[in-house]
């Protein structure tokens, strides 16, 4: 229970509640004003009337008219109060009220009020008991000149016993109102805290368990589609990456182990047999371990680059790019290399919209693809670059070889490090050409596929396709 009070949530819940209250108390004074208020100045206003018009008939009539007027106002079956009362004697000339109230003797010329008693009639007019009302007056003392000695008090009231108790009734009904509405409140924070909770500490669970060498674990989805569940998404993207990378750092970890033990041993070998040599030995010895150990940094050179562009650093600031403008400065780079190589090295492009990346990755990655060509297209005669529109606002960049191709089941294997076919062994190469173009295609947020270029055929050759989202300018 202590969590949840201290949760985020909750907090926001209470502030919430605290301005909705204060909000309803507004509302409900606006009301109290505009009803009570308005019917207790309505009151007062009727009282002050009633003096009037009885100071009137006093200075025009005289007493006898009245007292008699006073009577007949109280004989009416209404909400009305009157006494008059003759000074300095005291006594009662008129009136409904047998007594004046005690709050009248110290209120002076200004409104107070007051309780009385009176009968309690049954439906046949007959007293069953008495019962206390509320009411509100003011009294006056009329003289008939200002230096009489004989005046008259003259009290006017009116029965506020059913306002009080409605105004009463509406009180008491707002307050529960209030309760109600801070309870249901606090209810509803304590409700979705621990909603919230559940959520968040499947989170921490998921976490624990990563950092505890768990890479598989995934924040639970509920399919709420909230805010919570994109994130839980986003950090679920996250994860997979961090394991693609640490994967990654595994495999070229036992990569490295296994395929550069062979050199290094190589290397080993030929430096103690060449010191058991002649001058030209250790030399010839020195130039083989000089190639080998190129062929190493340019292994360990490509390893960092597919290392870097993984983690996003080496894709460097990404721009519109035209792949049919890199295409086409390809094809003048390679032109005289595919001649030597006795390959005819073709072009073919389409209108294409520009697409969101790096102009030198995207060079690097369609370099290798070409060199990939060139050294693995045994027999062919023919290399061809395509760019073209593709479906779902993608922009497609192949390499078409026709040399043996790729056999289905291997094209997946081919994509990973070190990877190399049988066919391929006498080649040199470290394996890494594409694995590098993969790496390239995920920081673009693309897609590499191998296929066939002449299905069909019996030299079947390799079609390497990359897919680039579309560039968007918003």
């Amino acid at each position: 229970m202590l969590r949840l009070l201290r949760t985020t949530t909750f907090s926001f819940t209470i502030i919430y509640v605290f301005v909705f209250a204060i909000a309803v108390a507004g509302l409900g004074l606006l009301f109290y004003q505009n009803t009570f208020g308005v019917m207790s100045k309505q009151t007062d206003a009727i009282i002050n009337q009633e003096m009037v018009v009885l100071s009137e008939v006093f200075s025009t009539e005289g007493a006898g008219v009245l007292r008699r007027v006073i009577r007949e106002r109280a004989a009416w079956r209404d909400d009305g109060l009157y006494m008059l009362i003759g000074a300095p004697s005291g006594a009662v000339l008129s009136g409904n009220l047998s007594a004046l109230p005690p709050e009248a003797l110290s209120a002076g010329e200004g409104f107070f009020d007051f309780t009385f008693e009176r009968p309690r009639l049954n439906a046949a007019g007959r007293e069953v008991g008495i019962e206390t009302r509320e009411a509100r007056g003011k009294i006056r003392r009329f003289k008939p000149t200002p230096d009489a000695e004989t005046s008259f008090l003259v009290f006017v009231a009116r029965d506020i016993s059913t306002r009080e108790s409605l105004r009463k009734r509406s009180q008491a009904l707002m307050t529960r109102i209030g309760m109600v509405t801070i309870g249901l409140g606090i209810l509803m924070g304590l409700v979705f805290s621990r909603a919230l909770l559940r959520r968040v500490d499947s989170v921490n669970r998921t976490a624990r368990a990563i950092r505890d060498g768990d890479l598989s674990k995934r924040i639970a989805l509920t399919g709420a589609g909230d805010e919570l569940e994109n994130l839980a998404l986003n950090l679920n993207a996250m994860l997979d990456q961090i394991e693609r990378l640490m994967s990654g750092m595994r495999e070229v970890s036992d990569n490295i182990a296994h395929d550069l033990r062979s050199p290094l041993n190589r290397i080993r070998g030929r430096l103690t047999e060449a010191l058991k040599g002649d001058i030209d030995a250790r030399d010839e010895a020195l130039r083989a371990t000089l190639a080998d150990a190129e062929n190493m940094i340019m292994t360990f050179n490509a390893l960092l680059s597919i290392a870097r562009i993984e983690s996003g650093e080496g894709a460097g600031s990404m721009e519109a790019v035209d792949l049919v403008a890199i295409a086409q400065e390809m094809v003048e780079l390679y032109e005289p290399a595919a001649q030597d190589a006795g390959f005819v090295l073709q072009l073919k492009t389409a209108p294409t919209p520009p697409v969101r990346g790096s102009r030198s990755l995207i060079s690097q990655a369609l370099a290798n693809l070409l060199d990939n060509a060139l050294k693995y297209a045994v027999g062919g005669e023919t290399i061809r670059i395509d760019v073209r529109k593709g479906s779902e606002g993608r922009v497609l960049l192949s390499v078409l070889d026709d040399g043996p191709g790729v056999p289905p089941a291997e094209r997946d294997s081919v994509l990973k490090r070190f990877v190399r076919l049988e066919q391929s062994r006498s080649t040199p190469g470290s394996g890494l050409g594409l694995s590098l173009v993969a790496a390239i295609a995920r920081a673009h947020r693309g897609a590499i596929a191998l296929g066939d270029s002449k299905a069909g055929d019996e030299r079947p050759g390799l079609k390497v396709t990359i897919a680039f989202p579309a560039f968007d300018k918003a």
